[in-house]
């Protein structure tokens, strides 16, 4: 099996709680499976028994990427109550893209296939053994549609791909939900281009103060920044949704309740 990269990114009591359990209680040990977790506690997760797990702080990435401490950085607090407090009041929205840092870790361990999962999805290893399909392809977990790139603020993105990178991107693609994506690269040389060019988009959407324009009620989502850096560098997905590599068991009500 090629290796495999399974990554959680997540902070908040609550939030922790949810992958330090799927790490203990999910999967069996692989060889050929990778667990990464970028979080705010690191020693939270001092205590799992996973056979190749990797537990970085945000903060390990500061130096090399300074603008994540400006403008991602993670809420902290040891309690729920005080968690939910300062969320409220600092109107913190979880800052979703700071999981592309999982492609660092992927490097690290030569590995070009790797899961970005919210801590309510779960990965099926089996159909993932199952693919034949993995030359710059993203398989994603709940949906998938088209837009044109005049809508959504997209317009944004298109145009610094093509005015920085003169990469262009084609007037209709498509757009796949953020809940859980697999990428799986030819190259690890693509992966990390794909990730360079990432971060300068949300570097650049946080300095222009365009960022707001793609943010939900608790997370700066991504879903449309991404897609046209998906459409520029050809990460592509199948043409049919099958096999379903994800389950979702969304859980608000324990996951962020004081929304």
């Amino acid at each position: 099996m090629d290796k495999l990269a399974i990554c959680y990114t997540c902070c908040g009591p609550t939030y922790r709680k949810t992958a330090r359990d799927k790490l203990i209680n999910l999967h069996k040990d692989n060889a050929d499976i990778f667990y990464f977790v970028i979080t705010e506690d690191v020693d939270y997760f001092k205590d799992v028994k996973r056979k190749n797990l990797i537990v970085k702080n945000l903060k390990d990435f500061y130096d090399k990427y300074p603008h994540v401490e400006k403008y991602e950085s993670f809420l902290e607090s040891e309690s729920l109550e005080d968690y939910a407090k300062k969320f409220i009041a600092t109107k913190y929205r979880f800052p979703f893209s700071v999981n592309r840092f999982n492609f660092i870790l992927a490097k690290e361990y030569n590995i070009k296939n790797v899961a970005l999962l919210g801590t309510d999805t779960d990965i099926n290893l089996d159909r993932y053994k199952s693919l034949k399909d993995k030359d710059n392809r993203i398989y994603n977990a709940v949906s998938r549609w088209f837009e044109v790139t005049s809508k959504k603020n997209m317009h944004l993105i298109v145009d610094l791909l093509k005015s920085k990178y003169n990469i262009t991107v084609d007037e209709k693609i498509m757009i796949y939900d953020a809940a859980g994506k697999l990428f799986c690269f030819d190259k690890i040389d693509h992966m990390m281009r794909f990730l360079d060019i990432w971060d300068d988009v949300i570097e650049t959407m946080y300095k222009t103060k365009n960022i707001h324009l793609f943010q939900g009620s608790y997370a700066v989502n991504n879903e449309y920044i991404l897609a046209p850096i998906y459409n520029a560098l050809n990460i592509s997905g199948i043409p049919s949704d099958t096999p379903r590599l994800f389950e979702v068991k969304h859980n608000p009500e324990v996951e962020r309740p004081w929304l």
